[in-house]
This record gives structure tokens, C-alpha cells and sequence, in this order.
């Protein structure tokens, strides 16, 4: 007997791109914001494995958009995760994007000053990143109720 198994991709329309760079978190936003146009901001900073904060920034460029999450993945020289070739940060790209947008910015991403490479990442090829996508949408999730709760 022939059993079927039934696939579900937990995060649908999302990219991700790993960056490898000696820039600071704050550096590395900057030049989003002035290069790629974005408008991140700092938020809480994130505890993605229980002892160390990882910065953690967002920006949402509206209804029918993208949503974007940039996230330290090394803090105080402790790597949350651990992956050949080594990434410092996590870009988080969520909605629908073109392939051809995502290869520009990429592109344009590399071309930053300092940035070692940048590449896109197969959600289904590493599995913990589940665990840390869940982790980083409830952290975002939470960071946006706080900033807009009415005191």
C-alpha cells in the first residue's frame, strides 16, 4: 500500500537572504535605508537562543507590500546558527517578490561597502530555520502591538 505524504511549507512568500559583512547592525541598516531605500528601524532587541540579544530591525512599506526584518545572527561573538559559508545576518523578505527583484537586490545588497557576500537561502534545505522564523515573527508580532498599544 502506497501512502501519500502531504507537504505544507509553514512560511509562504518569504525570502531570505544571508549577508556576511564586518558592518555593525546600525551600519548596515544606514545603508538600507540610503541604497535599498527602506525605512528600517531598531526595534527590542531579539533573544533567539536565551542568552544573547541579537539586534533586530523591521520595515513595512505598506498594504500589498513587502515587509522587511534585518537580524543579527552574532552577538557579542556568539553565532545563533551556525552555517557554511557563515552569515552575520538574516534579511527576511516577506510577500510576494519577483525573482528577478530578489536577484537586484541581492545584487545591490553585495555592492555595499564591506558586506563579504549576501546570497539567497532555501528555507527547505535548513530546518532550524523554522523554528527561528517562528521566533522572529512572534518577536516582530510583539514589538509592533507594544508600539502601538495605547498607554
Amino acid at each position: 500500500m502506497k501512502k501519500n505524504k502531504l507537504s505544507i511549507a509553514p512560511f509562504d512568500d518569504i525570502h531570505l537572504i544571508g549577508i556576511n559583512t564586518t558592518l555593525a547592525d546600525y551600519k548596515l541598516a544606514y545603508y538600507f535605508n540610503e541604497l535599498l531605500r527602506f525605512n528600517l528601524v531598531r526595534l527590542k532587541e531579539i533573544q533567539l537562543d536565551g542568552n544573547y540579544p541579537y539586534a533586530f530591525f523591521y520595515y513595512n512599506a505598506g498594504e500589498n507590500r513587502n515587509a522587511y526584518n534585518l537580524v543579527a545572527l552574532k552577538s557579542k561573538d556568539h553565532l545563533c546558527v551556525k552555517l557554511n559559508p557563515h552569515i552575520d545576518y538574516l534579511l527576511i523578505v516577506r510577500n510576494h517578490l519577483i525573482e528577478e527583484r530578489l536577484s537586484q537586490l541581492v545584487k545591490l545588497i553585495r555592492d555595499i561597502k564591506d558586506v563579504t557576500y549576501a546570497y539567497t537561502l532555501d528555507i527547505n534545505k535548513i530546518p532550524a530555520f523554522d523554528v527561528l522564523l517562528e521566533k522572529i515573527e512572534m518577536h516582530e508580532r510583539d514589538c509592533i502591538q507594544q508600539t502601538i498599544a495605547i498607554p
